[in-house]
Parts: structure tokens; sequence; C-alpha cells
């Protein structure tokens, strides 16, 4: 005898709303963390000392996993360049970009 029914699940109700699971506990912390101010300056130091040493890097490691699926598929594929700026442009609201001092 089968421990499951085939086709009928365990959990029918499913996970309750606004149960939060473990990664996003994990990140709601690191995002109060970040958002210290004195830590957003470490952040922007290392930030920028890492682009300058390695550029390659830096943009493999840190800016490629921040795109979109639809921009990697471009780049990837040597089609176009894409502005910087634009991304920024897009990726924020007008209030977000003045409250961090971004001019458009």
């Amino acid at each position: 005898m089968a421990l499951f029914e085939k086709g009928v699940s365990g959990n029918p109700a499913g996970r309750p709303k606004g149960l939060l699971t473990g990664r996003a506990k994990a990140l709601y912390a690191m995002d109060q963390v970040v958002a210290k101010e004195e830590n957003l300056a470490l952040i922007e130091d290392a930030l920028e000392k890492t682009l300058r040493e390695k550029p390659m890097w830096f943009f493999v490691n840190i800016v490629m996993p921040l795109l979109p699926k639809e921009t990697k598929g471009v780049l990837e594929a040597g089609d176009k360049v894409i502005e910087w700026k634009s991304l920024v442009s897009t990726a924020m609201a007008d209030e977000t970009k003045e409250e961090l001092g971004i001019r458009s």
C-alpha cells in the first residue's frame, strides 16, 4: 500500500498566506542591515573598489545577476549594447531616484 495517494495533495490548503519562508526572513534581515546609511557607504566603497580592480569580474558576478533574463539573452547573443542609464531608469521609480540622488 502506497503512503501517498497518487494525484492527491498532502497539503490541500497550501501554505498559509503571509507566512514567511526562511529565505524571505533572511532577505528581510539583510535588507534591514543594508538599509542603514553607514552600511550603504561601506557597500558603495566596496563596489567601486571592486569595479576598478576587476571590471570583468564585477560585471559578470555583480551586474549580470541583477539584469532581467531578457537582457542576459541579448548580451549573450551579442545583438545589442545595453545602456546602463536605461537599466537604472526602468528599474527605479522617479521618487526612488530622487531619494538616492540619481539624475535621469
